[in-house]
């Protein structure tokens, strides 16, 4: 484990061949980045500086408030943030409401 930045790679599979997941661990309010580069495999898939420009290209006009982050600029992205994201490495989602 990298101390520094709470990463994690372990080893799975039978007889551990050599497969590795990355893993980061949740650090302050920035769960949708330690998400996003899990699903990626990779610590620099995603950085705060990238989340907080999708944040301000969704709302182009909020100069304080800005409603896709918290209050404070620490993290604590919204859907809408993680959909984009993902769209800029050329990846659909398809939002599922069970409610429907």
């Amino acid at each position: 484990m990298n101390r520094a930045t709470s990463d994690s790679k372990t080893d799975i599979g039978p007889g551990n061949n050599n497969i590795r997941i990355y893993h980061e661990r949740q650090s302050k309010q920035l769960c949708a980045l330690h998400a996003l580069n899990n699903l990626f495999q990779s610590p620099k898939a995603f950085t705060k500086h990238e989340l907080d420009t999708i944040c301000k290209e969704l709302a182009p006009d909020a100069r304080i408030f800005n409603p896709h982050r918290s209050v404070l600029g620490l993290g604590c992205y919204d859907v809408n943030v993680i959909i984009a994201a993902l769209g800029k490495k050329g990846y659909d989602v398809i939002w599922f409401d069970k409610r429907k």
